[in-house]
């Protein structure tokens, strides 16, 4: 009996390619997307997992409450922790610190390759369960001229893995220095936090004073607590600890800002990745978002329901063609319950011969999904057991999900009616019109939510960010030979290509911050920058009042701030008005207008900006001819190269930086689209077999209608009018969903783009339009048929 419902489905498939054709390819796209996403999740969920003792191990993380009374989260701790922790908690049973995730030089022959560089405590390899493959794990780290190297770094310096005690040059503050190779570790998992390439202890970057101060937060503390420790019990503990540790300077601060408070807590190692509350840095890679997952989980739902809901109405339009063989097969003797079996077998067939299409959708899309995703995923992701158990998990579901209905409704026929062709299905099929509603209200709403992304995005990268950044080389000097500067600035002057250089301390979308009195007011989180006297001009930054930098060494003691700085203070006469910053009072002599340093996410904020001496700065800024950029970036490359050797040259252009900012909302608006083109796509598969159903039923009532001279087009507007209803409403319904939704990610951003009507109107065009095209193309071709063989159907 299965035998024969396999062979009568597998000949139903094969008679009827359009409509099994039309079938796998919408629910190949479906399947193939909602594998990508699944891929993803499952790497996103995956993270830190293979940890022999991962359930165990918590990152120190704390709460404050700070002066200004902003309620702050960190990741990171000083380097006191650990050893306190320790000492005085018995539920602890180790402590691990990691700090770096740095580009170090490394020498290899004539040149130097910037590395990722990272500083652990000597017990890293029996804390976390990174395999060595070469060397003794557990003294690896225990010499401060140790170093352990990854696989890849091995064979990339040495062409084989055999390198323990060998020699490597590796820049430390600005010297090259020797270490020897004390192990190799097998290449770290893509789903791992903590990657490094070159690892070395962690002493060697901890200054004296910064192991007697508490509040300090450099690098990451990682516990391993004892089996069953009450977690709740060991954050009291600590914060206990660190107000018995650090008691009387808290006392201090309390006394000016009564309502700080500072205290720990543990954060689990292999949720950390998706915990977004705590900063993941110091050494620390990969942190993401969960919401990211939610939001991609939602969209492959989405996709799936239009595939299914495909299926069922294709299912529905091919029913009424089979009504005869369902009668047969009835009085034949065949039960409702053997029908329902066969179809739904049916139904599984199609699905596994869709399988075959999106596994290789899949492969020839991974690459690229993966660099939109900003992962390294893999098609050997998908033979992983739980991939495939999901898989096939999802193949039953859909099946079940889709082929259920159409089952149910053909075994549902009676014989004679069927078999005298006198059926139609029941009333005016509500469920299958629904369906297509149902279609095209995620289509619109993922329409629209595509022209809003594209909008802000585009609004985001053409806003006056307050300078000019076209054709600006951003180059970075070398910390250790920043003194080198005004001679490089001075030889690049001479190109016959640059129009103008100036240097300062760090990028324009850079920042560090600080805290500054002015007008008896303390103004906290204060991004500054040191800059020289050519940077205003160059950017062509407008100030309101005051003057330039004049690059003479008084001028040190001199600032500049921004409108959002006076706004702050309530000075009404900026200009010769001392602020202090670090204990150093700087003269006020020029506001400069407002502008964004950071993503129009933030607000603009007071900004303080100083003059160093010449040999202070470590980035140079580099204007260009926009025509000649091939051969200047060659000439600059040469000069810096000479002068110097050993360190890479590492440049940027201002606009790219500027760019950069919205990496994460450019992928998912890239993600977002995509997505809608395929809903549209497959939502149209979905409308041409409710076209095709109702074709069939009405095909007597065509061609008495052309008998009495109705007209080509005539018909087709009488086909297409009820199409159109239903696109239309859906249209009316996703409106208010998806302007809720959108205007709720709006509010993340600072500046934004106002939500018009008119978006509504280009996304339901759209939707309308190519709905119109599927559907007209169906009724024209009923319209066209001869009417004798129309009425020859009875």
């Amino acid at each position: 009996m299965i035998k024969n419902y396999f062979k009568t489905a597998w000949r139903n498939l094969v008679r009827h390619k359009v409509y099994s054709i039309t079938n796998i390819v919408g629910l190949s796209i479906g399947l193939a997307s909602v594998m990508l996403i699944m891929l993803y999740i499952s790497d996103e969920v995956s993270f830190d997992k293979f940890h022999k003792n991962g359930s165990r191990i918590y990152r120190v993380t704390h709460d404050a409450m700070s002066p200004e009374g902003k309620e702050e989260k960190g990741g990171n701790t000083g380097a006191m922790q650990a050893s306190a922790f320790k000492d005085e908690i018995p539920e602890v049973e180790a402590t691990c610190r990691l700090r770096g995730g740095w580009q170090e030089l490394v020498k290899k022959g004539t040149e130097a390759l910037s590395e990722n560089v990272m500083y652990a405590d000597n017990n890293f390899f029996q804390f976390f369960s990174f395999p060595v493959i070469e060397g003794d794990a557990e003294t690896a780290l225990n010499e401060w001229t140790n170093v352990v190297v990854s696989e890849d770094i091995a064979k990339k310096y040495f062409n084989t893995t055999q390198v323990v005690g060998k020699t490597m040059q590796i820049n430390q503050d600005g010297e090259f220095k020797t270490f020897t190779i004390s192990a190799v570790a097998k290449n770290l998992p893509f789903n791992s936090s903590i990657r490094f390439d070159f690892l070395l202890p962690i002493e060697r970057t901890l200054q004296e004073e910064w192991t007697k101060k508490w509040t300090t937060n450099f690098l990451n503390t990682f516990i391993l607590l004892k089996e069953n420790a009450d977690t709740k019990l060991v954050e009291t503990k600590m914060s206990g600890i660190f107000y018995k540790r650090a008691g009387t300077m808290m006392a201090e601060i309390k006394k000016k800002y009564p309502g700080v408070y500072y205290k720990y807590n543990l954060q689990p190692f292999q949720k950390m990745h998706l915990e977004k509350d705590y900063n993941v840095s110091n050494g620390l890679s990969s942190g993401s978002n969960a919401g990211y997952s939610y939001i991609l989980g939602g969209i492959a739902l989405f996709i799936l329901i239009i595939a299914s809901i495909n299926f069922i109405n294709l299912a529905l339009a091919r029913s009424l063609k089979r009504g005869k063989e369902v009668g047969i097969r009835k009085v034949a003797g065949s039960t409702r319950g053997q029908l329902i079996r066969q179809h739904i077998g049916e139904t599984f067939i199609l699905n596994i011969l869709a399988f075959i299409p999106a596994f290789i959708i899949v492969q020839l899309c991974l690459p690229y999904f993966s660099k939109l995703a900003d992962k390294e995923l893999s098609v050997s992701y998908i033979f992983h057991f739980q991939n495939l158990a999901l898989f096939l998990l999802l193949i039953i579901i859909n099946t079940l999900l889709s082929g259920s209905y159409p089952a149910f409704v053909l075994s549902g026929f009676s014989p004679v009616q069927t078999l005298y062709g006198r059926f139609k299905l029941s009333g005016k099929n509500y469920l299958a019109k629904g369906l297509v509603v149902a279609q095209f209200v995620i289509a619109v709403f993922l329409i629209i939510g595509t022209v809003v992304m594209h909008r802000q995005f585009n609004f985001m990268v053409s806003k006056d960010v307050g300078y000019e950044t076209a054709d600006i080389i951003d180059v970075d000097i070398p910390y250790e030979q920043k003194e080198k500067l005004p001679a490089f600035k001075n030889e690049l002057a001479k190109f016959p290509f640059i129009k103008n250089t100036a240097a300062q301390s760090i990028s324009m979308t850079g920042m560090n911050t600080t805290s500054v009195t002015i007008n008896n007011k303390e103004v906290f989180n204060v991004p500054f920058y040191k800059m020289d006297e050519d940077v205003l001009p160059m950017l062509k930054m407008k100030l309101v009042a005051g003057r330039n930098f004049s690059g003479i060494p008084s001028d040190t003691n001199n600032c500049i701030i921004n409108e959002a700085m006076v706004a702050a203070s309530g000075l009404k006469e900026p200009l010769g008005q001392k602020l202090n910053w670090n204990d150093h009072d700087l003269t006020i002599v020029a506001v400069v207008k407002d502008f964004n340093t950071t993503s129009l996410k933030s607000k603009i904020a007071p900004i303080l900006i100083q003059q160093l001496p010449d040999q202070s700065y470590t980035h140079l800024m580099v204007k260009i001819d926009g025509d000649k950029k091939v051969e200047t970036i060659q000439q600059l490359q040469k000069l810096f190269k000479s002068m110097f050797p050993f360190y890479p040259c590492n440049y940027s252009f201002l606009d790219d930086e500027v760019t950069n900012q919205y990496k994460a909302e450019n992928r998912w608006k890239t993600i977002v689209t995509f997505s809608a083109i395929l809903s549209i796509l497959i939502s149209c598969l979905g409308l041409f077999g409710l076209a095709t159903l109702s074709i069939i039923e009405r095909t007597k009532e065509i061609g008495i209608r052309k008998v009495l001279g109705a007209s080509v087009l005539g018909i087709a507007e009488l086909v297409s009018r009820d199409f159109l209803k239903l696109v239309i409403t859906g249209v009316i319904i996703a409106s208010p969903i998806a302007w809720y939704f959108a205007n709720k990610w709006l509010q993340d951003f600072a500046y934004r783009i106002d939500i018009s009507g008119w978006i509504f109107i280009i996304a339901g065009g759209i939707a309308i339009f190519i709905s119109l095209l599927t559907v007209i193309f169906q009724a024209i071709k009923a319209a066209v048929t001869n009417p004798v063989k129309s009425l020859r159907t009875e």
